[in-house]
Order: structure tokens, then C-alpha cells, then sequence
């Protein structure tokens, strides 16, 4: 399946009921305001009942600022609480897949970091 471009930068595409959402970058879809309507766009997709589980790529992950793990924490955990989803695989370079997943305290909500999508969605179509 091609991924869907949802705004320069971030693009969504589902591979057997696992719901991936691409960012390029994710400092600068912050700094530009893109992140906000991938975010919409994942709450509304990742909330209808046939969707368990989801993986987030993020790019530029190995530079993450405060202000980009904050917002992590805060938002990305009230998406997950807010979809109903069981699971999230974040994938990154490095540790960065790792460090975003952690920075996810959604209650009742399986989180992991990869480095690699396949290993990623192969996880997430557990749930």
C-alpha cells in the first residue's frame, strides 16, 4: 500500500490492521505545526474499533529537545489513552525508539522502541 501524505513531512499507511504513521522530522513538524494535524489524523484513525495497535516512525530522533519529549509525555499519552489502542511501536535510529516509548505513560497501553519498521509492525500485530 503507498503511504498517504497527510502534511509535508508525515504520511499514514496501514499494513494488516496496524495503523504507521511517518514523520520525517520530528522537531521541525513541531516548530511548524504539522505535528498537530499528523496528531488529529492519528486520533481519528487510531481511535475506530478495528485498530489495537500502531507504530510511530520518528524521524530525527537521535536530537531530541526537552520541549519534543514533553510533548511526548503529555500528548502522545493522552492519544493513546484517548484511541483505545493496546499497543504502540515506536521506530527510530539508535536508542531514540527506545527513549520516545518511554516518555509514554498511557495507562493499559503496551509501548517499545525499534529501529527497524518490520520489526515494529511484526510486534504490533500481536495485539
Amino acid at each position: 500500500m503507498q503511504a498517504e501524505r497527510i502534511v509535508d513531512g508525515i504520511t499514514y499507511e496501514s499494513e494488516d490492521g496496524v495503523g504507521i504513521w511517518s514523520v520525517d522530522d520530528i522537531t521541525t513538524a513541531m516548530e511548524s505545526g504539522t505535528l498537530e494535524a499528523g496528531e488529529e489524523h492519528f486520533r481519528e484513525v487510531a481511535s475506530q474499533p478495528s485498530m489495537t495497535a500502531v507504530v510511530v516512525e520518528v524521524g530525527g530522533a537521535d536530537q531530541l529537545s526537552k520541549e519534543v519529549m514533553d510533548h511526548v509525555n503529555e500528548q502522545w499519552t493522552a492519544l493513546a489513552e484517548a484511541t483505545g489502542i493496546d499497543a504502540t511501536a515506536y521506530v527510530a535510529d539508535g536508542i531514540g525508539g527506545l527513549a520516545v516509548s518511554n516518555k509514554n505513560e498511557a495507562d493499559g497501553v503496551a509501548t517499545d522502541g525499534f529501529t527497524d519498521r518490520e520489526s515494529a509492525v511484526e510486534w504490533a500485530k500481536q495485539f
